[in-house]
């Protein structure tokens, strides 16, 4: 068992993949820095986590659709026959449970693969792993410095890279694309799980690795959404690339995902003085960053392989998560369903901004409430599941699992 302080655990379990996934600008510092840990007494820790969610409630929590209050939502208990709109409380420590779970799940402090009902041990701690020709490809995260590695069928290291931080996975695992600095300029790497072209290698203009270049997701077939940060300043610019050429793609403060079904990228497009955010959809191929919409009551993380649906978390987020998450509508932002999280008053409760799909309607999610590190499956009809599959059972203490290709 890990001996860390729980705040401390919680902080760096989220922290591994909020700091180089999502390099928000609502909290500068916060992003430049993996957490700090804080050495205090367990029942110092536990209430300073509630006052931080408490914090970060604060922004969300009014009704957003309907005209039910979320004080006066009783917690799901079954799923509804019909889509709602609505807000959804959901305690993950008395939820219904389900024993499958058809995505992979990483533990990075065994550190183990959970995937098809088995827990393989893996020879060191992975922060992504995705099937990649008769192996796999994976990052790993040596103390802030990240490598991508291709791994034989028996995880032994076969090629390894520097990269900026995370692969992009494609909804079908059929692409994966990265970053690679060669110290002279960087550039955005893009192959198929199964080989069957070659390998895409996007060059950009020279500049150093400070000049940080991060996969945002795939915008088509033949085109990946990435980052570049300016190291004078930490302001981002949105590019999508295309084996030959980068194009800006304006409107985005920080992007978050895109989707390769519709062509379009969600992201953060304002940040307002109470630190809370906007955010929209924008098609790739604008040339006037005219969004379709967009929305300050959430910050929009993640679409649905199909493209329809769009995953909205809390308007504000800091390393605890988010206490929320809806689904909408990725063409109007209509809200389908919204969920909020009910848990222990003495601990954290927060969703990890990581996001897998079962399906075309079913997120699934990592959740710490509590002590606890809980994965729960969600629906369009205001259903959740908490799964007890082989690898993912809640423990004292243990804040250790990501999605292996999110």
């Amino acid at each position: 068992m890990n001996d860390a302080p729980l705040e401390d655990q919680v902080h760096d379990a989220l922290h591994r993949t909020v700091d180089p996934l999502h390099r928000s600008p609502l909290t500068v510092g916060d992003v430049r820095s993996r957490a700090r840990r804080i050495q205090r007494q367990r029942a110092v820790t536990a209430g300073a986590a509630v006052a931080a969610v408490l914090a970060i409630a604060v922004p969300v929590g009014l009704s957003l659709v309907g005209p039910v209050q979320r004080s006066a939502v009783q917690p799901a208990t079954q799923t509804p026959d019909s889509i709602i709109t609505g807000t959804v409380r959901i305690d993950t420590r008395s939820a219904p449970t389900s024993d499958t779970l058809a995505v992979p799940l990483l533990d990075v402090d065994t550190p183990s693969l959970i995937a098809d009902g088995e827990v393989t041990e893996l020879p060191e701690a992975y922060d992504q792993l995705t099937p990649y020709l008769d192996g796999w490809i994976g990052v790993v995260n040596n103390e802030g410095a990240y490598s991508w590695r291709q791994l034989d069928a028996d995880f032994e290291v076969l090629d390894e890279a520097p990269t900026s931080s995370r692969l992009a996975v494609s909804a079908d695992g059929a692409r994966i694309a990265w970053a690679e600095h060669d110290n002279t300029r960087w550039y955005v790497v893009d192959v198929t799980a199964d080989g069957s072209r070659e390998e895409r290698r996007t060059p950009l203009a020279e500049g150093p690795a400070e000049a940080r270049l991060d996969v945002v997701g795939f915008a088509s077939d033949t085109e990946v959404v990435v980052t570049q940060t300016d190291p004078a300043d930490g302001a981002l610019t949105t590019m999508r690339v295309d084996g030959s050429a980068a194009t800006p793609v304006r409107g985005f403060i920080r992007p978050w995902a895109a989707s390769s079904a519709t062509g379009v990228i969600a992201g953060v497009t304002k940040v307002r003085k109470d630190l809370t955010s906007c955010s929209a959809v924008i098609d790739a191929q604008t040339r006037t960053s005219t969004p379709a919409w967009s929305t300050c009551d959430y910050t929009l993380a993640d679409f649905s392989p199909d493209g329809k649906y769009v995953v909205g978390l809390a308007s504000y987020l800091d390393g605890n998560g988010s206490p929320s998450l809806a689904i909408l509508d990725a063409a109007t932002g209509e809200v389908i369903v919204d969920y909020e999280l009910i848990g222990p008053r003495n601990g954290v409760v927060g969703i990890n901004d990581r996001v897998a799909w079962e399906g075309e309607e079913t997120p699934v999610i990592t959740v710490v409430s509590g002590d606890r590190q809980y994965v729960v499956r969600l629906d369009l009809y205001g259903g959740a599941e908490r799964i007890i599959a082989p690898g993912t059972e809640p423990e004292p203490d243990r804040v250790s699992l990501v999605l292996a290709a999110d």
